[in-house]
């Protein structure tokens, strides 16, 4: 191997240990939103305060797309086996993604605007579909 190059470390096939650090906390929330960037995405939980009519956010998780879309997996099979158990899962009308705006005049002849616009509303239809 190149003396300059430094060897990339691999997972042994020991099973990680989970350890909660001494400031872990465990919170509440009924309220997700998103912020999402070149690098990775911000997931920010809030909890519904119904009398004051605002959602109070309270913390917010920064991942990389890679964790995102491995999140994404385990998150799938959650609900899966949760419904298989339990059956499924009921959401309210009034919490369904709602359909997404057309694309503004200068986003238009982007095709990858188009693209995504009409993949977020072909993912959409078939979540609410599903339902």
């Amino acid at each position: 191997m190149d003396s300059n190059k430094q060897a990339i470390p691999t997972i042994t096939s020991q099973p990680l240990r989970n350890q909660r650090s001494e400031d872990f906390a465990s919170v509440y929330a009924n309220n997700v939103g998103f912020e999402a960037s070149t690098w990775d995405l911000k997931i920010i939980f809030g909890q519904l305060d119904q009398a004051a009519g605002i959602v109070d956010q309270h913390t917010a998780i920064t991942i990389p797309w890679s964790l995102v879309k491995l999140a994404l997996f385990h998150l799938k099979a959650q609900i899966a086996a949760h419904e298989i158990v339990y059956g499924k899962i009921v959401l309210s009308h009034d919490v369904l993604p709602p359909e997404p705006p057309p694309l503004p005049d200068e986003l238009k002849d982007s095709p990858a605007f188009q693209q995504v616009y009409s993949t977020v509303k072909k993912m959409r239809d078939e979540f609410v579909g599903g339902l």
